[in-house]
């Protein structure tokens, strides 16, 4: 039996939890598939184990072998779409290409709309006092982690990245008042990634946090929490458009701190491209 077809009828007996949160993925079935367990579980009121029991119960090993199948019988059900509901199977190429564009610049013009007033500011003014600067992120925010320490490191910061779980954790262990710690997280529910911002402000580290994830479980978290406007689906792991809007939040962070640091940031800046030139001569 189809999934579709058993959350419609079940072949197994509903408990009051079940029959709760059978409901919520009924009113909220397009979302399921990219919400994570955390979230599925503060907004339907239901227990992650409680969660983990029902999709067994359902004949799947884990939720995401569930969240797989349910988008697979979704899109099979909507075949004429592909990767979103922008995008159509049978369009050529270039038109896909304008609706990439426009669906990116969307994505950076919201981000920047939503955004407060001042808070790019009041981040780079705490960065450019920071004793050492840390990036940390995984898989895909990995690699804005490490591209932003670098930016950093080559205009004059102690600047450190970090994509590795186990790195992250030591490093905030050590961490020290005065340094700053820029966390990067999609969802914002990594929980190799909330362990090491606790860490840190254990440490009395300075902690920025850059996600597109609005929930409360992120806010008390971070001293500062610059969040952005995109949203992938499950196909869509690793996507263009949230790899621009946590590049785009770094860029304009790096752009405020070298506006700020004025002929400093350039005199850095050349010394490390002439330092780097050497190894050309």
């Amino acid at each position: 039996m189809k999934l579709l077809e058993q959350l419609e009828n079940p072949n197994f007996k509903l408990s009051k939890s079940d029959k709760k949160f059978m409901d919520y993925i009924k009113k909220n079935i397009a979302n399921i598939s990219h919400t994570a367990i955390a979230k599925l579980a503060d907004e339907s009121g239901i227990g992650e184990a409680t969660i983990t029991r029902f999709v067994k119960k359902m004949g799947f090993s884990s939720l995401q072998e569930f969240k797989l199948t349910l988008a697979g019988e979704l899109k099979e059900k909507c075949n004429q779409y592909i990767i979103n509901n922008h995008i159509n199977r049978n369009e050529s190429a270039l038109t896909t290409g304008r609706k990439l564009i426009d669906i990116a610049i969307g994505t950076l013009e919201k981000t920047l709309n939503s955004m407060p007033d001042t808070l790019i500011e009041k981040c780079s003014a705490v960065i450019r006092q920071a004793k050492h600067l840390y990036f940390i992120g995984l898989g895909n925010s990995g690699f804005t982690a490490l591209d932003s320490a670098y930016k950093f490191y080559r205009i004059g910061f102690q600047s450190s990245g970090f994509d590795n779980s186990h790195t992250m954790i030591i490093t905030a262990s050590l961490a020290q008042k005065g340094d700053v710690l820029v966390a990067i997280s999609h969802a914002g529910y990594s929980p190799e990634i909330i362990q090491t911002i606790r860490l840190a402000k254990k440490n009395a580290v300075t902690v920025i946090l850059i996600t597109s994830n609005k929930e409360k479980q992120t806010k008390y978290l971070a001293d500062f929490i610059i969040t952005y406007e995109a949203k992938e689906s499950l196909l869509e792991t690793g996507s263009i458009v949230v790899k621009m809007a946590q590049f785009f939040v770094m860029d304009l962070l790096y752009t405020q701190v070298v506006k700020e640091m004025d002929e400093k940031a350039v005199t850095n800046k050349q010394k490390t491209t002439k330092a780097i030139q050497l190894l050309h001569n």
